[in-house]
């Protein structure tokens, strides 16, 4: 994360945010404890994740704080866990993300 850039937030929720630094050129993906910088690929990767539900799993025994549902990152070994809603709303915001990508790729192609 630069300190060259101010961060523009494309989604956010009570618990966090997505924002892109231009001065990095990285997406911000702020969740509860969770922090990572990822390229437009990545979170564009992570968007085709969340929809199909791949490495979504229902624990039977809630891990954390009654957080119930384990998400499979691309990482080795690296998993998130999250309650019902939580998951939600990370699904909400990675989806509301990569959906302005999408439009600012449309925009740019008619100028």
């Amino acid at each position: 994360m630069c300190q060259k850039s101010s961060l523009n937030i494309i989604s956010k929720s009570s618990y966090g945010y997505i924002g892109y630094c231009k001065g990095c050129d990285r997406y911000n993906l702020c969740f509860q404890n969770i922090f990572i910088l990822l390229k437009e690929e990545e979170i564009k990767g992570l968007g085709t994740i969340v929809d199909v539900e791949y490495g979504t799993y229902l624990m039977e025994t809630p891990v954390g704080r009654g957080k119930t549902i384990s998400f499979q990152t691309p990482l080795s070994n690296t998993y998130f866990a999250f309650t019902a809603c939580e998951y939600e709303e990370f699904k909400r915001m990675i989806n509301e993300s990569v959906l302005m990508l999408q439009v600012n790729e449309i925009i740019n192609q008619k100028h």
